[in-house]
């Protein structure tokens, strides 16, 4: 079973994002994973990313978007996660996006990231690990909460 710290690493989190429209946003968060060694070809990562045109959704006290691409330009999953305080604008919802996650999912996988998503969502949704992830300024401690998810499922 593949969990967070298997496919997010504290390098590929950047908790001060400086862009504020939703594919500007999008690229930043991507660019982290720029040069890791499951990504085959980055660009077609990115494409398949991007074209997805993830919606936004609004958990009480934040909006957040997963923006995803199944491709095989990828040979393993890989998530990066970037967070905005000022907010990024987003059509969807009223409501800025505070945290913006991106994924690439081999196109042989499902079920695996089905679950990683429910945990990022149960995460995001949860009121004692919202607050942290929206407020440190450590990655270790941003990752150590979200992983805390899985451990209790």
């Amino acid at each position: 079973m593949i969990s967070i710290p298997d496919i997010l690493s504290v390098d590929d989190i950047n908790l001060t994002l400086s862009s504020d429209l939703k594919s500007a946003a999008v690229q930043e968060v991507l660019f982290l994973l720029d040069g890791d060694p499951r990504i085959l070809n980055f660009e077609a990562l990115c494409h398949a990313v991007e074209s997805r045109n993830a919606a936004a959704i609004a958990v009480p006290g934040a909006g957040i978007c997963i923006a995803h691409g199944r491709t095989d330009a990828v040979s393993h999953l890989v998530l990066a996660v970037g967070r905005s305080d000022i907010g990024i604008l987003c059509p969807e919802i009223q409501e800025p996006v505070n945290l913006l996650f991106t994924a690439g999912i081999p196109t042989t996988l499902d079920s695996e990231y089905l679950r990683i998503v429910g945990a990022l969502v149960r995460a995001c949704g949860d009121p004692e690990i919202l607050p942290v992830l929206l407020e440190t300024q450590d990655p270790r401690e941003f990752l150590d909460q979200l992983s805390s998810v899985e451990i209790r499922l």
